[in-house]
């Protein structure tokens, strides 16, 4: 483990809000908060370009520095929006309390808010659909705004918990061990008694980061902001040499199918609108269609990568071309982080290797790669080892990552890669 590294680890990393919901591969918050503190100055301006739930930005209002965070997946900015907003106690209390009392005296027929669901009676008891009708009706009735959207996240929190899924799989998925855990009483589907709960113990986390934001306003003298910008890492809506420096964990090649994780949330939140779509525009969406890879051959300049294209090819083509558009997906990102960094700003990607059909990956070294051909010189890598894995979800396809590399790179020029 790298020793400059070594004094993050082992600390807390569910404080304040960063807990709010579970979300897939997320790294630890002591993560970005190295890279920003020994990359960036109080005051200063950081980007993560594939933000998740929002680690970075949460880590950059401690840091005393002003964030961006984009990301493609509506649940995604959801719950980073909620995490980043700062609430106050006394008033989310008194919200809580009015929500709660009205769920508990709802005995009305509420199935009209049950969503339209593949399979829903698979997924959900008849009482669970019931209940979490009834609780979605009062939380939607609620004026628009930042306490109807904490209410929402905890509300998406609790359903895949209600659900019939196993709730440590990855993707939703009824399992032998759930219904060996429901044959001895040992699974509870009470949802109005888990949404109490999560409300209470949520309310507690936002009181954290109230108390920490306060504390944060008084130690800088000015709030640090943190907003959430439009597009997708590809195509950032900030301007030119505008940011000081950025920090990300990127997606892997076809390792956590992000849409599918949270199919189940979206239903009920009502933002799976069209799951193929969403999916073809993630960062190493495993979708790919035969007119896409059928005239494709596989050609790039960068050897740890034409190695890799090799091995799938022979074994399946669609799977070799899933790897080169991740990459490719990736150079475009690189190149626009280039351009949205000031003069010699860093961009600190965490990233290690992965496995996709049986084939080992290296991803932080075709990465730097690609990087050093898009401007960027490899100023530093730090190495530790991938720890905390109940934040963590295991990748698909044998991809469990057991250690990550930070790569620091450094922006010399700006000189956009056209390709692989």
């Amino acid at each position: 483990m790298s020793g400059e590294f070594r004094k993050y680890i082992g600390k807390q990393v569910s404080y304040a809000t960063h807990g709010i919901h579970r979300y897939p591969a997320k790294f630890i918050p002591q993560v970005p908060r190295f890279c920003m503190e020994a990359y960036s100055d109080v005051g200063e301006s950081v980007l993560d370009p594939f933000m998740g739930s929002g680690t970075t930005l949460l880590e950059a209002i401690f840091c005393g520095r002003n964030s961006y965070g984009i990301d493609i997946h509506p649940l995604a900015k959801l719950i980073a929006k909620v995490k980043i907003t700062p609430l106050e106690p006394a008033r989310l209390g008194e919200v809580a309390e009015d929500l709660l009392t009205g769920i508990r005296a709802d005995s009305d027929d509420n199935s009209e808010w049950v969503p339209e669901i593949p399979n829903r009676d698979h997924w959900f008891r008849p009482h669970v659909l019931s209940e979490l009708a009834t609780i979605k009706k009062h939380i939607w009735s609620m004026k628009k705004g930042d306490n109807q959207d904490f209410f929402k996240v905890c509300f998406s929190s609790i359903i895949r918990k209600v659900s019939n899924s196993d709730n440590d799989s990855l993707i939703p998925e009824v399992t032998s061990f759930q219904k060996k855990l429901d044959e001895q009483g040992k699974t509870s589907y009470d949802a109005i008694a888990r949404f109490e709960n999560t409300v209470k113990n949520r309310k507690m986390d936002a009181a954290d980061f109230w108390k920490l934001s306060m504390e944060v306003t008084g130690k800088y003298r000015k709030a640090p902001h943190a907003r959430i910008v439009g597009k997708d890492a590809r195509d950032i809506s900030l301007e030119d040499s505008s940011i000081d420096m950025a920090v990300t964990s990127p997606p892997y090649a076809s390792a956590v199918h992000y849409v599918s994780v949270h199919k189940l949330e979206m239903h009920w939140l009502g933002l799976l609108k069209d799951p193929a779509e969403l999916d073809t525009k993630i960062v190493g969406s495993a979708r790919a269609y035969v007119d896409e890879y059928g005239p494709w051959e596989p050609r790039t300049s960068i050897p740890e990568l034409t190695s890799v294209l090799e091995e799938l090819v022979s074994r399946e083509k669609k799977s070799a071309y899933i790897v080169y558009n991740y990459f490719d997906q990736m150079r475009r990102n690189i190149n626009e982080v280039n351009r949205v960094l000031k003069k010699n700003g860093r961009y600190c990607i965490v990233i290690g290797e992965n496995t996709f059909r049986r084939v080992r990956i290296p991803t932080y070294q075709i990465l730097e790669d690609v990087a050093t051909r898009s401007g960027f010189e490899l100023e530093r890598t730090y190495v530790y080892d991938v720890i905390n894995r109940h934040l963590d979800i295991p990748r698909w396809n044998d991809s469990r990552i057991e250690k990550d590399h930070i790569l620091v790179l450094k922006k010399r020029k700006e000189r956009p890669s056209e390709s692989l």
